[in-house]
């Protein structure tokens, strides 16, 4: 997987901030070049879809860190 934990971790606090506030151009510009980092189809889609894939990437990704620490 391609982001950084560092990247992840930011993305994951882009997206909550998302859910509670609207995010500066900037932050959405920050955003989408994360889930384009992992899903390179994402590159027009709307913002809503957007945030949505991020959530999806950020679950994968916390569920790939919980299977791979009980092996």
């Amino acid at each position: 997987m391609p982001l950084s934990p560092a990247q992840l971790e930011r993305m994951e606090y882009l997206l909550g901030k998302s859910q509670h506030t609207s995010l500066t151009a900037m932050e959405q510009s920050e955003l989408r070049r994360y889930v384009v980092a992992e899903q390179p189809g994402a590159k027009d889609v709307t913002f809503e879809t957007l945030v949505t894939l991020g959530l999806i990437i950020v679950g994968a990704y916390l569920l790939y860190k919980f299977i791979e620490s009980t092996a």
